[in-house]
């Protein structure tokens, strides 16, 4: 009797842990597909930075703190990618409302752009969404430090910036590298965008 008791006991205890297990494994798994970076490598974190704004406001990592983010490089005279880049940068801004989203766009010509200059590209572009910053480095070793930070190299040519638009998590770590001009690149890029809430 004590023995048939001992053993319906251990068979209630062992169906208790898988049951318990299963939820717990699924929860995990539910929690995984929610999501938008589970299946990205972290590449680095973003480097500290100081600059200013087209609005002339300090400019650096708490602009940026706890929100995901989508920097790029490129500059106001630029003839060729530049224009191509922001014009999808900003079909992504409007896409995509989640006030926990923003977007950084970097000068890599300060000498040209300005604040008054960037600001004046803003405007001509109709690009008024708050969400996206654009920022000048005051000078060229704040600017080469933080590309070679964001592990895309810098150039003393302006024309050889990156046309990439770069993902960052809300821990501020570098998770994926899009190619703004690669329409299968942007759209994989949109459809983790998609889950940020």
């Amino acid at each position: 009797m004590c023995l048939t008791l001992a053993k319906s006991l251990i068979m209630i205890l062992l169906t208790s842990s898988f049951f318990l297990n299963s939820c717990v494994q699924s929860e995990r798994t539910q929690h995984q597909s929610n999501d938008p970076f589970a299946s990205l490598n972290v590449y680095g974190s973003l480097p500290e930075f100081t600059g200013y704004t087209d609005e002339n406001k300090p400019a650096n990592t708490t602009m940026l703190k706890s929100k995901v983010s989508i920097i790029s490089f490129f500059f106001t005279s630029c003839g060729d990618v530049c224009p191509k880049l922001n014009t999808v940068q900003s079909r992504i801004v409007k896409n995509h409302a989640s006030n926990a989203l923003r977007f950084m766009s970097v000068t890599v010509d300060p000498l040209t752009d300005t604040q008054q200059h960037l600001r004046e590209h803003r405007q001509l572009m109709q690009f008024t969404d708050k969400r996206w910053f654009f920022v000048r480095m005051d000078n060229d070793s704040t600017l080469e430090s933080f590309m070679n930070g964001m592990l895309v190299g810098y150039a003393e040519n302006p024309q050889n910036h990156t046309a990439r638009l770069i993902l960052l998590d809300s821990n501020s770590r570098i998770r994926g590298y899009f190619d703004a001009l690669d329409k299968k690149q942007v759209d994989s890029l949109e459809s983790i965008l998609e889950k940020v809430q």
